[in-house]
């Protein structure tokens, strides 16, 4: 019964939701080529990311309003490259039939919070911030099962619309405006694997690759999420970019096999489940960037859900010594909670240019000695 009901929903979604449908009604907004491909400088690669409050998206023209508005802003200051964070794709499930109590509910078991709890408006930001706690108590069921149904069995129904609707969207936006985008991550199901996949467009609306999640945090590992066995760089007009999802860029190794296979901008879209705690956030992209000599971007979901709290600051990071106040940060933005969009010019010819007398200190055969045991074979 609930199988035939999600397959009635999830046809229904394709249905008003098509890509030929997408793209005419992106396409009636008029975009215009904005011309920022048109002569590519390594010495000024123009790069944007979107630090975007998460929203109840009820219809499939909000959702579309909101990304072509972050995508002319950025084309509009120059950017060649524009960064969406973390589950921008998951948002379209704003559109399922009683979701708005489902999430108040799952909200409400994740967080541990109780009592009534304001359900939002839609297609606006959320309720005011639950109570702070530690990342470490916000634990999943151990399959992350409703009633004994998985979250990827659900999801399968629904991959159709979500998929096709985030490709329409994104790649009509990234032609429309002549521009580089990643899109940020969605969840998708393959095969009965369930992934957080991000990806990447390129000017002409083509898809120039995807990047699975390969670390996950809690409840992706209570939903069962199937984990990437690699990593990718990708050769563009603006340098090898690559963009491993959120927690990826918690562990230096990530950085290290970048690095390694020749990235020079590397993108971290995130939409972190916590409390903002300055010196908590500095797990992640900044040293990163110091210990592996790239230029990092990091795009943000942020904003509170019901009883969830997302934070995160959206920034472009590059080794210390290529700042002017030699703190790493070349643009980040004010708030933890709020829309913004930052932008900032990349010089590729310094970053090939900078050798860190740190990155010369290494010890192989200090490595080859321990790395196996640690890895395994």
């Amino acid at each position: 019964m609930l199988d035939s009901f999600l397959n009635i929903v999830g046809h229904s979604l394709q249905r008003r939701s098509n890509p030929e449908g997408i793209r005419h009604y992106l396409e009636g907004k008029q975009m215009e080529q904005s011309g920022n491909l048109d002569f590519v400088d390594p010495r000024a690669i123009g790069v944007a990311v979107v630090q975007e409050q998460i929203r109840v998206m009820r219809t499939y023209q909000a959702y579309a309003d909101r990304m072509y508005r972050f995508v002319a802003d950025a084309a509009g200051q120059g950017a060649q490259l524009v960064c969406f964070p973390e589950e921008n794709g998951v948002l379209l499930l704003g559109q399922l039939p009683m979701i708005q109590p489902i999430l108040k509910l799952a909200s409400r078991q994740l967080s541990g919070s109780e009592g009534e709890i304001d359900p939002i408006p839609p297609d606006s930001p959320g309720t005011p911030p639950p109570p702070k706690m530690p990342p470490s108590e916000i634990t999943p069921e151990p399959a992350a099962q409703a009633g004994g149904i998985s979250v990827a069995h659900i999801l399968s129904f629904f991959t159709p619309f979500i998929k096709d609707a985030f490709e329409a969207t994104f790649s009509t936006l990234s032609k429309g405006f002549g521009l580089y985008i990643m899109a940020g991550s969605v969840m998708l199901v393959e095969d009965e694997h369930l992934y957080n996949r991000a990806y990447l467009f390129g000017p002409q609306g083509e898809i120039v690759g995807t990047q699975d999640k390969a670390h996950p945090v809690d409840l992706e590992i209570g939903m069962g999420l199937t984990l990437a066995t690699e990593l990718k760089v990708f050769d563009t007009r603006l340098g090898r970019l690559a963009f491993p999802v959120c927690m990826d860029a918690t562990y230096f190794e990530t950085f290290k096999i970048l690095k390694r296979l020749g990235a020079q901008i590397i993108i971290v879209p995130i939409s972190n489940l916590e409390p903002f705690q300055h010196y908590l956030a500095l797990r992640g992209i900044w040293p990163r960037v110091q210990e592996s000599g790239v230029y990092g971007l990091k795009s943000a979901l942020v904003g509170n859900l019901y009883a969830l709290q997302f934070t995160g600051q959206a920034g472009v990071y590059a080794p210390f010594e290529l700042t002017d106040d030699r703190t790493g940060v070349v643009a980040q933005a004010d708030s933890f909670d709020q829309d913004d969009l930052i932008t900032a010019s990349l010089d590729l010819t310094r970053l090939e240019t900078y050798h860190s007398a740190y990155f010369g200190d290494s010890n192989p055969s200090l490595y080859r000695r321990y790395i196996p045991e640690i890895y395994g074979p």
